[in-house]
C-alpha cells in the first residue's frame, strides 16, 4: 500500500498562519509541533480544521525561515 502525504500544506514548526475571522478578529496561530497527520498550537489542532481557516479571503501561512 501506498503511503499517502497527509501534511498538504507542508506546515513546519514555527510557522505562522493569519487571517480574520467572522467576527472580524484577527487570529494569529504559532504552530508548535507537527506530525504526520496533526498540527498543534495552542489548543488547536488538525488539517481539516486549518482547511476551514483557508476559506477566510486574507488566509496566510506565513513561513519560518530559520
Amino acid at each position: 500500500m501506498a503511503t499517502v502525504k497527509t501534511n498538504i500544506w507542508n506546515l513546519k514548526v514555527g510557522d505562522r498562519i493569519t487571517f480574520t475571522n467572522s467576527v472580524n478578529y484577527k487570529v494569529d496561530i504559532l504552530v508548535t509541533r507537527v506530525e504526520e497527520k496533526s498540527w498543534y498550537a495552542l489548543g488547536r489542532n488538525s488539517y481539516g480544521t486549518l482547511q476551514s481557516y483557508a476559506k477566510y479571503p486574507d488566509f496566510k501561512i506565513i513561513r519560518n525561515e530559520a
